[in-house]
């Protein structure tokens, strides 16, 4: 194999790593002071941040699938109460146990966006784990947002906001561990 075919089979593995994720839907984020401008394909959103920053692990109990105005929608539970259900009842995440039962109750819905395009394509495949039903245990890093107005692209009446899952500025999240044994 000659080296021009080598560079050129080189140059499209390098295109399918860097460029081919950041084609499509993706989250794009402009800050002025305490405002954000979130774009999430067709729909742009205002928001504010609420509080300080936070760093807290999570089991991610479940996901979401189809079209959507934020990057993911995860349903995790804080690692601590994980740990303390481990403890108190072994494999918790049985159907149509005491253990599951207090396991639904201590899951939080979070509408997550992507602070950048590496936090973007974790989340996503975070998500792709949470719908496997895969027991991921992640860390984040995130400030809660408020959002202050909704719109779609091509359409002049601001969409009206009827959710209560709070949301979220994912400035960083890490996999800790896949396939977590109760």
């Amino acid at each position: 194999m000659n080296i021009w075919k080598l560079l050129v089979i080189l140059g499209i593995v390098i295109a399918a790593i860097y460029i081919i994720p950041r084609s499509g839907k993706s989250t794009e984020i402009e800050q002025r002071g305490n405002e954000l401008s979130i774009r999430v394909g067709k729909f742009q959103l205002t928001a504010a941040v609420i509080g300080d920053q936070i760093k807290n692990s999570f089991l991610v109990a479940g996901g979401s699938t189809g079209d959507k105005f934020y990057s993911e929608s995860l349903g995790v539970i804080p690692l601590e109460t994980v740990n303390q259900l481990a403890r108190k009842y072994g494999n918790f995440r049985k159907c149509k146990s005491q253990g599951a039962y207090d396991a639904m109750r201590s899951m939080k819905s979070m509408l997550l966006y992507a602070a950048n395009h590496d936090v973007e394509r974790t989340l996503r495949k975070i998500n792709k784990l949470a719908v496997a039903g895969c027991n991921t245990i992640i860390q984040m890093t995130y400030v809660q947002l408020s959002i202050i107005n909704h719109t779609i692209e091509g359409q002049d009446t601001p969409v009206v906001i009827t959710s209560n899952i709070p949301s979220f500025l994912v400035k960083d999240v890490k996999i800790i561990e896949k396939n977590r044994n109760f």
